[in-house]
């Protein structure tokens, strides 16, 4: 394997490890999940500080609009599938 992959491994793993503690600090805070004010409170928040933070790593705004409409958008539909766990639970 060459350099590249071994870091986009690493990227990848951490990047689930990231999503990971991020996920439980929104659990933490949610009182109630069924509750949808509370959900888009907290998206609110990631989203505005997802786009801070592209801000400090991306000198132009241009590059954080190609992100969002080339990259984020069409991943929307791939999202939403594997969030369908989240809202409707299995009952044992």
């Amino acid at each position: 394997m060459n350099e590249k992959n071994n870091d986009t491994i690493f990227v990848g793993e951490e990047m689930e490890k990231l999503a990971k503690e991020i996920w439980e600090v929104i659990f933490r805070n949610l009182e109630n999940k069924d509750n949808k004010n509370n959900l888009l409170t907290s998206a609110a928040v990631l989203l505005k500080t997802s786009i801070e933070l592209y801000t400090i790593a991306l000198k132009e705004n241009s590059d954080i609009e190609r992100l969002i409409t080339e990259e984020a958008v069409p991943s929307i539909p791939k999202l939403r599938d594997g969030m369908k766990h989240m809202t409707n639970p299995t009952l044992h």
